[in-house]
Formats: C-alpha cells, sequence, structure tokens
C-alpha cells in the first residue's frame, strides 16, 4: 500500500466543487451557507463582485420564500432561487448575464404534468448552457425526458425507485475516497471503499470501467482506484503539485455524486451499458431543469400541475421539492468558492 496524500498535515480528499477546488483552504463550517458566501462576496468590491452579490441577495430571498409558501406556488420561487444563485457562479466567472436566456426550453403545448412522458430540451445557449460548460456537462442540444432525468438524479434517487418500480437502482454508496501514492512512484491515484453492505462479488460487474479493483489486504474490504494517473513530485514546487491535483480532480470529478448532508455521502454510478435511461449530468444541471418543467406548469398549466400532485407521482414532487433546492444551493456555493461548505454539525477528521 502507498501513502495518503497530504498537504502539510491535512489528508486530501475529494472535493464537492467540480472546476475549481481550493485543496489549500479548510473545510468551512456554518449553520447559514447563504450569510457565508454573501460575505464572501463583499470582499470583491469591484463591478463583478456587487453583480455577482446582487444576484445571490435575490436568490436567498427567493429561496426564504420558497421555505414560506405551500407546494402548491414553491416551484415558481424555487427555480428563480436556482437561476440567480447561477447567476452569482456566471457573474464571478465573467459570464455576461444582461438578457441571457433560461438555456432550457419544452413545447407547453405538449407537457402533460406527467414525469413518465413529458419532456424538456437543453439549448445550445444561456444559464443552463453556461453552468454545464463550467462543470463539464454535455454543451449541446439536447431532449431528455424527465423521468430520465428524475431517474438520475441521486438525492431523490430511493424515493424515484419506488414510485417507478421498473426502473434498477443505479447508485453505489462509498466512503474513504483518498488519493494515494502508487508504491515506490510519484504517480498518485484516487481510491475509495464500497460500502459494507454493496461489497460483494456480485457488484463488480457493476463497477464503471475507468476503475480496477485494489487486491484484498486480508480484511475483505472491497477497495478501488482510478486506473488515471497523476504526478505528485516531493522535489518541485507545492504550486505545481496542486495545479496537478486540480486537474486530476477536474477529470474524476464527474465520476462521483453527492448528496447534501451533515456528512460527506458520495456515490458512484452503475456501470449498465444497456440501460439507456442514463445521462452524464451533474446534479445541478438536472435539477435546475426540472425546477424550470415545475415552475412552467406553475406559470401556465395550473390546472395540470394540479393533477400531478394528486397522482401517485405526488411523492416524487414532495421530495423533490423539500431536496432538490437545498442540494442545488449546497453544490453552487462550493462552485462559487472553491470551498467545501458542510453545516456545523458536521465532524470529520479531514480538512479541519
Amino acid at each position: 500500500m502507498g501513502k495518503i496524500l497530504k498537504v502539510g498535515n491535512r489528508e486530501i480528499r475529494l472535493m464537492k466543487s467540480y472546476s475549481l477546488p481550493n485543496y489549500k483552504s479548510k473545510t468551512v463550517l456554518t449553520n447559514s451557507i447563504f450569510d457565508f458566501i454573501e460575505l464572501w462576496l463583499m470582499r470583491d468590491t469591484n463591478a463583478v463582485g456587487k453583480e455577482a452579490l446582487f444576484y445571490w441577495r435575490q436568490a436567498k430571498n427567493f429561496y426564504e420564500s420558497t421555505l414560506a409558501i405551500p407546494i402548491e406556488s414553491k416551484p415558481l420561487t424555487a427555480y428563480y432561487c436556482c437561476m440567480n444563485a447561477t447567476k452569482t457562479l456566471l457573474a464571478i466567472r465573467n459570464v455576461p448575464t444582461i438578457n441571457i436566456s433560461h438555456g432550457v426550453t419544452a413545447s407547453r403545448s405538449a407537457t402533460k404534468g406527467d414525469i413518465a412522458s413529458d419532456e424538456i430540451t437543453f439549448l445550445g445557449a444561456g444559464v443552463l448552457f453556461e453552468l454545464s460548460r463550467i462543470l463539464g456537462d454535455p454543451v449541446v442540444k439536447q431532449t431528455y425526458k424527465l423521468q430520465d432525468l428524475f431517474y438520475n438524479l441521486v438525492c431523490i434517487h430511493r424515493t424515484f425507485t419506488i414510485t417507478f418500480s421498473a426502473f434498477t437502482e443505479l447508485f453505489i454508496p462509498i466512503s474513504e475516497i483518498e488519493f494515494e501514492n502508487v508504491q515506490g512512484s510519484n504517480k498518485v491515484y484516487a481510491k475509495f471503499t464500497i460500502d459494507q453492505h454493496y461489497a460483494n462479488g456480485h457488484i463488480k460487474k457493476y463497477i464503471p470501467t475507468n476503475f480496477e479493483i485494489i487486491p484484498d489486504d486480508g480484511t475483505g474490504t472491497m477497495r478501488y482506484r482510478c486506473k488515471n494517473r497523476f504526478d505528485w513530485d516531493i522535489h518541485t514546487q507545492l504550486g505545481i503539485r496542486i495545479s496537478n491535483l486540480n486537474k486530476y480532480h477536474k477529470k474524476i470529478r464527474r465520476n462521483f455524486h453527492y448528496i447534501c448532508s451533515t456528512s460527506m455521502l458520495w456515490y458512484i454510478k452503475k456501470h449498465l451499458p444497456r440501460n439507456p435511461h442514463i445521462i452524464n449530468r451533474s446534479s445541478m444541471s438536472i435539477i435546475y431543469g426540472i425546477l424550470h418543467w415545475l415552475s412552467e406548469l406553475v406559470r401556465y398549466n395550473p390546472s395540470a400541475y394540479s393533477r400531478l400532485l394528486s397522482s401517485k407521482q405526488n411523492w416524487l414532487i414532495k421530495e423533490f421539492m423539500d431536496i432538490g433546492l437545498t442540494q442545488f444551493i449546497d453544490e453552487i456555493s462550493s462552485e462559487i468558492t472553491g470551498l467545501n461548505i458542510m453545516n456545523r454539525g458536521y465532524k470529520s477528521h479531514v480538512n479541519k
């Protein structure tokens, strides 16, 4: 076995940010993620910082409104919270936001308020397009079934598979995502442990092909590592090593899926090449698309939305509205800052 990678005395593990993770920073603990990001943005006093701060304060107002109103109206304020939080990210990345389109659309005449049949189109420009570009998601015009978008959203996956029982479970829980030196070399790979309830011979056929199993160390623990490696030569400057780590992180981050919680909950998606319902997109772009669909139902087809809330899909909608927006804000906050931001109830020996 090699040595776990450290910067100073801190063990390095996977971070939530896709694009610009800050591996020099400790984990941020806060009871108010909106207040923390607001204060973080206030440090930038130029025009870009002021624009981003305005969008973030709007997002906060829409978030608080969403918590206060019933589910019949929640999608509208939730979507605008999501959109303005995204515009915050775009502003600090110097993406023009004036008169920018939503980046997602649907046929209002064909939209019936049915998860199993409705579709939306991710466009080749607009807010969602720019978010997808930053996250490394596909940036081509693409139409998706709402059913498939919900299916690929890890934070409500159990609820989805109960609602649509014909769909097989898609995510495998993992832990201990670490970076380890290849013994006797300057190469480093990411490794992780399969949750003990899933660790059996049967699960091996579902592990994505860009991972390989680590030989059993005698404990019976099932561990895997990325086939990709990166250079970490202790004789080179720390800045160069961190740059190598960031490039590697950006390459592999899309293989891991995160659920907002008081602990770090990570998953990998099963390798199911014959499953036509798999979508390789981040949770953030999926949540954005679903919220746009729901908000359009509320605005333009309230009777269809009412039927949806009375259908067998209503629990899934309720769970999505309770969890999806919080998941989005948690993830995009880390994307804005590059930091791991956790609730004060979080306890870990990592990145203290």
